[in-house]
């Protein structure tokens, strides 16, 4: 199967370019804030957006045209101040969604689907790609930098139209923690130096949900709240909690009491 496409540098410019475009009107208006779930999606003061997840980490958004595969625009997109987001580890890049579009590199011929967990399966026949894509299939591939290429992992390749249904599993993806396979029962709040407290400030999530809260700090810290109580943390220390019941809980750090912090939990 033969496409032409821009240059790796023409295509990099135009990406960042609407990037920047879309993006500027959204960041001349946002406020800062520490409140932030699951799920979200966040920045700094610069214009990279990561996603947030549940496991505490943050994911990025290698370029503009993933992005658009899961998002239409910017308007969800919560500023947090840059100390809390150095404090939030990185997890990795953001994939395509599955089931969006076809996509191939330069340096390979070959195209591939996108299964959920960032897998790549090959489209063995052109045939095959319009019995998937329709008949415009041509124009539902996009070409992705090898830079980007090793985010993904590849799998079975498609033999008939029977082994995917891409509307189907664009359907059935939809967040990227589940694409990603996350835990998404389960929740980390880092804690960060004294000024950077702990990262979300306040979070929200459902009842029963884990809560692992991760020293990422230097120092000791000491989590306490009316009903859980870490006792003493050092560095790289976690401590664990279930919520069951709903209600808004407000606990604080029992060494460093500035740093403070908000469970919501809903049923």
């Amino acid at each position: 199967m033969k496409h032409h496409f821009m240059t790796f540098s023409q295509r990099t410019l135009a990406t960042i370019s609407a990037l920047m475009l879309l993006m500027s009107p959204l960041m001349s208006q946002a406020s800062v804030t520490g409140a932030f779930n699951a799920g979200e999606l966040i920045k700094g003061s610069g214009d990279t957006v990561y996603y947030f997840a549940g496991n505490g980490k943050r994911y990025v958004f290698p370029n503009a045209k993933t992005y658009f595969t899961w998002y239409k625009d910017f308007s969800s997109v919560k500023t947090i101040s840059d100390g809390q987001l150095s404090t939030i580890p990185l997890g990795g890049n953001v994939t395509y969604r599955p089931g969006y579009k076809m996509i191939k590199v330069m340096t390979d011929p070959k195209t591939y689907v996108i299964d959920q967990g960032g897998f790549l399966r090959h489209v063995t026949t052109e045939s095959l790609a319009q019995t998937l894509y329709g008949i415009s299939w041509k124009n539902q591939i996009d070409d992705v930098p090898d830079a980007f290429f090793v985010n993904y992992r590849v799998g079975t390749a498609i033999q008939t139209a029977s082994d995917y249904n891409a509307a189907n599993t664009m359907t059935t993806t939809v967040s990227i923690g589940q694409d990603k396979q996350l835990d998404e029962t389960k929740i980390t709040i880092t804690i960060g130096a004294m000024q950077n407290g702990f990262v979300p400030t306040s979070i929200t999530f459902k009842k029963g949900t884990e809560v692992t809260w991760t020293n990422g700090d230097n120092a000791a810290h000491w989590i306490k709240g009316s009903n859980f109580d870490s006792g003493m943390l050092t560095p790289g220390q976690t401590y664990k909690h279930i919520f069951n019941t709903a209600g808004s809980f407000d606990y604080r750090c029992n060494i460093h009491s500035t740093m403070q912090g908000t469970i919501n939990v809903v049923n």
